[in-house]
């Protein structure tokens, strides 16, 4: 990997001053005059916070921080330097941890609702995630950065607070990974173990505490489809308007050309992005398994990662979330299940969208003042909210699909090593291949990255096919005594595919490079992640470590035809497992 030279921040350098965030919009009154040397115990008090898009808090004090790994990519996104921060790395993990607080912040936590399993769960919030500061690059980028495992906030409910490390191993990792294969995704700085101890009622031994951890996270903005349900939830419209504004000047910014007012423009950008996200998704076969409201991105950014996979073999009904008994957020459902939360993030728009030019001069009423004057009447509100209702309507209906559907094609258009744009590729190439490679359960990386072998040749369409399927292509089956059966049933495809090479005439070399830069030789697997996890336990600290940053090596560049370190390799052509690889929700 490449990282360019750069001039090098410091720590104290990085954050904005003021915080844009926390300087635009209302705190909860309980944290607003919380410094570090006067702090109040309703910081870390779980509790119902009104009027409030965040909390002031501050991050408990980790006990014997250690820096475990480093992501240079995001380093360079901050222009940050981690050749230097490894020289000496106790400044950096003192801030990361949680233990330091850079001079002129003042970290918050953000207060959210949502739809979990497909019901109104209430106030939610950050159980376990402080935001330190906003910072600013050389490029204009803005990047806000987050410790997840920090402690207890106003939004912690039940929980302590705390992150295992066998959640933020999986979490860090699979976070760089999605941004070197190009989906959008929040960022992970580095990661930090603990010496605290965390119980978790399901984790890997029942009973016995679990070793501590704390992520850096990454995003332009964390705020979130709920971060509008829990206003709508307490009738607080003005604080809805007052929050999109908010985001239409700083966070998703406006397109003044679009069609309807900046509120219906707003959301169609939501859509088009949340659209373009999961069509990634289902291109590169990963599963979040927690798809709630609160868990998805104003930005169409891929969040929160709980019990995730990417999948193995391609299924699509499957379902990597133990916690999932009825199958919502299974694979194939990914499309609907954004459609359903972009209709939750619609709701509370309705009024706003709907009035057109009208919207600004909306008196929304005040539950605390019922007096309260020019209050725009109920007949009114209906109105608008109908209009409202049928932009959602139409939009979802037609442009989110539309929006899938051509994202869709271009990824797996480069997948399969097609450059020219065809309508009907989706149909006659790309549904037969996924029909195929669900009928036989096969496993969807290998056989990608196998595909830009296939060569078209002298010796005709039959010979080719045979070749393909004897030597060219990698074909594994869950089901080993389907691998011949499969072989068989991939020829018609094959036909149908090489017609449609022909018709671009590329060379076989030109097109094997191109789709081996889009398909990974290197999959970030559950069983890896596992054995990653497990190194921790069963080596000891410099050597887990090692195992660590060289499985983030592949992990930011995973379309290498060969790895220097022979760990990587092995993982690479070790058998696919067989057996259950999914995770819960307990992290």
């Amino acid at each position: 990997m490449n990282i360019c030279k750069m001039v090098a921040r410091s720590l104290e350098s990085l954050p904005s001053i003021p915080t844009k965030f926390t300087k635009s919009l209302p705190c909860d009154i309980y944290t607003a005059s919380v410094t570090e040397a006067e702090q109040t115990s309703l910081m870390r008090t779980p509790r119902p916070v009104h009027n409030a898009v965040y909390s002031h808090v501050y991050p408990e004090s980790a006990p014997d921080p250690t820096l475990l790994a480093i992501s240079k990519t995001a380093c360079q996104s901050l222009d940050l330097d981690p050749n230097e921060i490894t020289k000496d790395d106790q400044p950096f993990v003192s801030v990361f941890s949680g233990n330091r607080t850079l001079p002129d912040t003042r970290p918050w936590s953000l207060c959210y609702a949502g739809h979990q399993f497909g019901y109104f769960a209430g106030q939610l919030g950050d159980g376990r995630a402080v935001s330190l500061f906003e910072t600013v690059n050389s490029r204009g980028e803005k990047w806000e950065l987050q410790l997840k495992g920090a402690g207890r906030t106003p939004y912690s409910r039940f929980g302590d607070g705390y992150a295992v490390l066998r959640s933020s191993i999986r979490e860090f990792l699979i976070s760089e990974y999605m941004n070197a294969l190009d989906v959008p995704t929040t960022r992970a700085l580095c990661l930090i173990g603990t010496s605290r101890e965390v119980y978790r009622e399901d984790g890997p031994t029942p009973g016995q505490p679990e070793r501590g951890a704390i992520v850096t996270r990454m995003a332009p903005s964390w705020l979130r489809f709920g971060n509008f349900e829990i206003f709508y939830s307490r009738d607080d419209f003005d604080n809805v308007r007052r929050l999109t504004d908010y985001v239409i000047d700083h966070v998703v910014k406006d397109e003044p050309n679009g069609n309807g007012n900046k509120y219906a423009r707003f959301f169609r950008t939501v859509t088009r992005k949340t659209a373009r996200m999961v069509a990634d998704w289902q291109a590169i076969g990963f599963n979040h398994g927690v798809l709630n409201t609160d868990n998805m991105s104003l930005l169409g950014l891929t969040m929160d990662y709980g019990p995730f996979q990417i999948m193995d073999y391609y299924d699509p009904s499957y379902v990597c979330n133990h916690s999932d008994s009825t199958g919502r957020y299974s694979f194939h459902r990914q499309p609907s299940v954004c459609i359903f939360n972009l209709i939750k993030l619609s709701v509370p728009l309705f009024e706003l969208i709907g009035a057109g030019e009208k919207a600004e001069s909306i008196v929304f009423p005040d539950l605390e003042n019922e007096t309260k004057e020019g209050v725009t009447d109920e007949k009114t509100r209906e109105t608008y909210r109908n209009e409202g209702r049928n932009f959602v309507e139409d939009l979802l209906n037609v442009e989110f699909k539309q929006s899938f559907m051509e994202h869709l094609q271009r990824k797996m258009n480069s997948k399969i090593g097609l450059v020219e744009h065809n309508d009907g590729d989706v149909d006659d190439v790309i549904i037969p291949l996924l029909d195929w490679l669900t009928a036989y359960h096969v496993e969807y990386h290998r056989f990608y990255r196998s595909l830009s072998n296939y060569k078209i040749t002298a010796e005709g369409e039959d010979a080719d096919a045979q070749k393909a399927i004897n030597e060219w292509l990698e074909i594994v089956t869950e089901d080993e005594s389907q691998v011949e059966a499969s072989k068989e049933a991939l020829k018609p495809w094959l036909a149908l595919y090489r017609h449609r090479l022909l018709k671009e005439n590329r060379p076989d070399t030109e097109r094997k490079k191109q789709m081996d830069s889009v398909n990974p030789r290197f999959v970030l697997r559950n069983s890896i992640a596992e054995e990653v996890i497990e190194a921790f336990e069963k080596n000891d600290e410099q050597e887990a470590k090692r195992i660590l940053n060289v499985c983030l090596e592949a992990c930011v560049d995973p379309f290498k035809s060969k790895y220097d370190d022979e760990l990587v390799e092995s993982w690479i052509n070790k058998a696919v497992p067989k057996k259950d690889m999914r995770c819960s929700c307990s992290s």
